[in-house]
Parts: structure tokens; sequence; C-alpha cells
């Protein structure tokens, strides 16, 4: 640890200007996809926007972690030394005056009466009623029926109750895949505006696997409908999968 140490301590603004250089590079990344979203009258554009603006913020504040870390590293905290204690006043023994011990005799002992105690009869123990338990199992929920099989949900099922923070799972791979979304709105049947993206956009696809994790504690309990869409590179998407769900507490 103290090789690490001396080693940023000695090149320390050499880390510092690069560690500046890539605040820079990322702070106007983050700038100009604030500038592309804002201005894009697409939506799919102002989400593609949106992503690039939040990964270049992550990044900034992993830079000033970083260069708070190398700092604390490089410039280390003097130990302060403990006080030395100040000699008192000398004191000087006289001789020792050893007590006189006087012999007490001991008192004496009692010797205690055994008295009988009358044993009360054990009492069989009373056999407890038992009661039988019978097992019951709970269907599973059904899958919705989605019209792709590349583009599914698998879990929750038609009509699920779900509470807390819940797993959507379920596959999203097409041709030429450039990402996909999972949405949420309120009822069975929600408008076009009224869709709202769950989490973020993934870059990545999924076969049989958590797409995204819906907070339901954060939504009214009540019926719900999610919806997995996944976009192509021509920014074209088969028709999505939808799952009416219900949030209770």
């Amino acid at each position: 640890m103290e090789a690490v140490r001396r080693v940023i301590a000695e090149y320390q603004w050499w880390l510092y200007g690069l560690l500046g250089l890539l605040l820079l590079f990322y702070l106007r990344r983050a700038l100009l996809a604030r500038r592309e979203g804002a201005r894009s009258i697409f939506k799919l554009e102002q989400e593609q926007a949106r992503l690039r603006y939040s990964r270049s913020v992550t990044v900034l504040a992993l830079l000033l972690i970083l260069m708070v870390v190398l700092f604390v590293l490089g410039n280390p905290l003097p130990n302060n030394p403990e006080p030395t204690p100040e000699p008192g006043p000398t004191v000087t023994a006289g001789p020792l005056v050893q007590p006189t011990l006087t012999h007490t005799p001991p008192p004496p002992t009692m010797t205690p009466t055994a008295t009988a105690t009358p044993l009360r009869p054990t009492l069989p123990p009373r056999p407890s009623p038992t009661s039988e338990v019978i097992a019951t199992d709970t269907p599973p929920a059904r899958p919705p029926a989605c019209p792709d099989p590349n583009v599914r949900i698998t879990s929750p099922g038609v009509n699920q109750v779900v509470r807390g923070n819940f797993p959507v799972r379920g596959t999203a791979n097409i041709a030429a895949f450039q990402y996909y979304k999972v949405e949420v709105g309120p009822g069975p049947n929600p408008k076009d505006q009224e869709w709202t993206v769950v989490g973020q956009l993934h870059d990545r696809p999924v076969v049989n696997g958590v797409l995204e994790n819906f907070n339901s504690s954060a939504y009214a309990p009540g019926t719900y409908s999610l919806r997995l869409v996944v976009v192509d590179q021509t920014g074209n998407y088969p028709e999505p999968c939808r799952v009416t769900i219900r949030v209770e507490r």
C-alpha cells in the first residue's frame, strides 16, 4: 500500500491532468446529448439521447470519485504523535509500617435441619389434539400470448398480483437488434401517451432472462399493463408483447 501511495504522490499531477481531460470530454458529450434530445421531435431519438446523457453523467461521477481517491492516497493525513507526559514531583517513600494482625476466632457454624418436602404425584402428559394440514398447490400464472416468439414476456403472467420489486422475465432478440425497453401504463388498455419507460433502454438482447426490474411499490394499487418493445437498426419494431398485472401492497 505504501508503494502505491508513493507512485500516486509522484505522478499525481499527471493523473489529475488525464482525468481532467476525460472530465471535459464526457461533459461535452453529455451537453451534446442533452441538446440533441431537446431538438429532436422523434420519441426514439429522444430516448437514445437520454441514454447517452445518463451514461455520460455516470462516467463523470466515477471520474470525480477517482480524483478524490487519488487525492486521499497521494496526500495522507499526518499522524499526531502522542503527547509525552510531563514529569511530576518526586515522592520520597518513608519506611514502611507493617500493621499488627489480630487473630479473630471464626463464628460458630450453623448446622441446617433437613425438612422433608412431600412430593406431588406426577401426572401423565395430556395428549394434544393434532390438526391435519392439507397443502394445496397454487396454479402458476398463465404467460401472455405474444405475437412474436422473439419479443416475449414469460413473467409476470396474465392478471398476476405483484408486490415490491418484481423481475420482468422473457426474451428480446430480433434480427438487426438495436435496443429494447419495458413500458408500463395504467389500466388494461393504456393510451399511447400514457406509456412510460420502466428503468432505461437496454442495448443488449436477452433470451429467457431478466428484462427489467419493476418496482411496484412506486405505483398505487390497481390494474396496470406492461409491454415489451424491441427496436431494430432501422428504427422499426415488431408488434409489442403486452400483459395485464395487478399491483397490491
